[in-house]
C-alpha cells in the first residue's frame, strides 16, 4: 500500500470494522441455524422411517376403508406420497447446497480467490 493517505487507510479501516460488526451481528443467527438443520434432520429421518415402514400398509389400510381423517393445518397431507418424497428431495438438494457451500470456503484455493466463492454463490442464488 505505497503513498496511503490517513483518508484511504481511515476508509478501508471503517469498511472491515462494518463487516467485522455484521459477522458479530450474524454470528448467532448462524449458530442458531445450525441447531435449526440438526433438528430438520432428526424430523427427516423419522419420516423417512414412517415412509420406509408404515406408509404402504397405512396408505392401503385407508384405501380399504380404515376411517382416518386427513385434514392438515394447510399443508399438504403426508399421506399423498409426493408430499414427503418432495420433502425428501428439498432436503437431499438443501443438503448438498451446504454442503458444497461449506467445502467452497474450507478448500484453500478458495481462501485465494474470495472472487470465486463470491461468483459461486451468485450462481446458486440464481
Amino acid at each position: 500500500m505505497p503513498n496511503l493517505t490517513p483518508e484511504a487507510a481511515q476508509a478501508r479501516i471503517d469498511r472491515i470494522q462494518a463487516l467485522y460488526r455484521e459477522w458479530e451481528r450474524l454470528l448467532p443467527e448462524l449458530e442458531a441455524a445450525q441447531e435449526q438443520w440438526r433438528h430438520a434432520m432428526w424430523l427427516m429421518r423419522e419420516m423417512s422411517e414412517f415412509y420406509d415402514r408404515e406408509y404402504m400398509p397405512l396408505h392401503q389400510a385407508i384405501e380399504n376403508g380404515l376411517p382416518v381423517s386427513l385434514a392438515t393445518e394447510g399443508e399438504y397431507s403426508i399421506m399423498s406420497e409426493d408430499a414427503l418424497w418432495n420433502a425428501f428431495q428439498q432436503q437431499y438438494d438443501l443438503s448438498w447446497a451446504w454442503l458444497r457451500a461449506a467445502t467452497r470456503e474450507l478448500d484453500p484455493q478458495n481462501r485465494l480467490r474470495p472472487d470465486a466463492a463470491e461468483a459461486d454463490g451468485q450462481a446458486e442464488a440464481t
